[in-house]
């Protein structure tokens, strides 16, 4: 066998391993994080009922919808100057602007019916936003 064929098909095998490493070492990274974020507010809050404290109710957050809004306008665009350069191009009609256009418009939708979900959606005035301060459980 020809030492310059088994080096080309490593170098090869090499670069694809580096291409697949970069994601899965982010992904494994991000989970890591998660994970010992979730871990150490659960240690603090194991700490606070050892000392007899109350922890506060976790927090309800409320999601903020306008990346569905940007997203679904960049995709729509993108899919609209695919379309049109392919029209203008006069070759025949390539699928990418219709994907990217229809995705654009399904986050777009999305985006609407959430907003109109959400003026709908009926608000408690007796929340003021502020957590209440923690009570001490009855000491025997």
């Amino acid at each position: 066998m020809d030492p310059s064929v088994l080096f080309d098909s490593v170098t090869g095998m090499v670069i694809v391993a580096i291409i697949f490493a970069v994601p899965i070492i982010s992904v494994i990274a991000a989970m890591a994080i998660i994970l010992a974020v979730v871990n150490r507010r659960h240690k603090e809050r194991m700490k606070m009922i050892e000392q007899g404290m109350m922890p506060p109710p976790p927090r309800k957050q409320k999601g903020n919808y306008n990346g569905l809004l940007i997203t679904g306008a960049i995709f729509f665009a993108f899919g609209l100057a695919l379309f049109v350069a392919e029209l203008a191009g006069g070759g025949k009609v390539d699928e990418g602007g219709f994907i990217f256009g229809f995705i654009g418009l399904a986050l777009l939708g999305c985006f609407a019916i959430i907003r109109v979900a959400r003026k709908n959606e009926p608000t408690d005035k007796t929340d003021s936003g502020k957590p209440e301060p923690p009570t001490l459980p009855p000491q025997p």
